[in-house]
């Protein structure tokens, strides 16, 4: 059993570092992108994107969100070991975080190519008209999807100071919350340099992690 929570704790890690490359050929818009429309969810830069990165982008978080699954499944197993409660949480918040983070992906990628498509035929007005309906219906599942993901991150790191998880403490520090955190403060620091890396692609390296908590642990 312990060797399939390990291939499943690397196939976690694996679906991470997948989920950062479809970010990256999402978000990776280069210099000059200015935020557009009512609720600035647009970037200029979408028009200079070609199409079928974003379908590779959705393709990559398809695939990479549900090999984290694996990595959340085998976490989570290893914790309800010894604290059965906090490891079904950890399993159950990690799945739906996971399911809607797909979601989430594909409707930011879905916006961009409404967004190519109005601005060929139409003008910024009629984009914003169309993109701003779409947002008010996706708000709230994407706020939700968002917060759930932070669930795991809290279990996971209680696992991690009461023993469950036997792997060294520094580990609490390893999850998509702290690595959002440090992306958005490079961003800060410099938001020419760090316009768009690392920024876009710490959370999904933070769900690297847990995979690789999960390696740890077994090791």
């Amino acid at each position: 059993m312990d060797k399939m929570y390990f291939v499943f704790s690397c196939l976690g890690f694996v679906g991470g570092l997948l989920c950062c490359t479809g970010d990256i050929f999402f978000d990776l818009k280069g210099r000059g992108n200015k935020k557009l429309g009512t609720s600035k969810n647009i970037d200029s830069n979408w028009i200079k994107m070609a199409d079928w990165r974003f379908g590779l982008s959705i393709a990559l978080a398809l695939v990479g969100d549900s090999l984290v699954c694996l990595g959340f499944y085998s976490l989570g197993m290893q914790i309800a070991a010894t604290h059965p409660v906090l490891g079904y949480l950890t399993l159950g918040f990690g799945y739906f975080g996971s399911f809607a983070g797909i979601l989430i992906h594909t409707m930011c990628c879905v916006q961009a190519l409404i967004y190519k498509g109005a601005m060929k035929r139409g003008s910024l007005e009629i984009a914003d008209d169309i993109l701003e309906k779409i947002y008010r219906q996706i708000a709230v599942p994407f706020l939700a999807g968002y917060m759930i993901l932070l669930a795991p991150t809290i279990t996971v790191i209680v696992a991690i100071l009461n023993g469950a998880l036997n792997v060294p403490k520094f580990c609490v520090l390893l999850n998509p919350l702290v690595f959002l955190i440090v992306g958005i403060s490079f961003r800060k620091i410099n938001p020419k340099t760090f316009q768009d890396l690392p920024g876009i692609i710490m959370p999904s390296l933070g769900l690297a992690m847990f995979g690789l908590i999960g390696m740890l642990n077994l090791g």
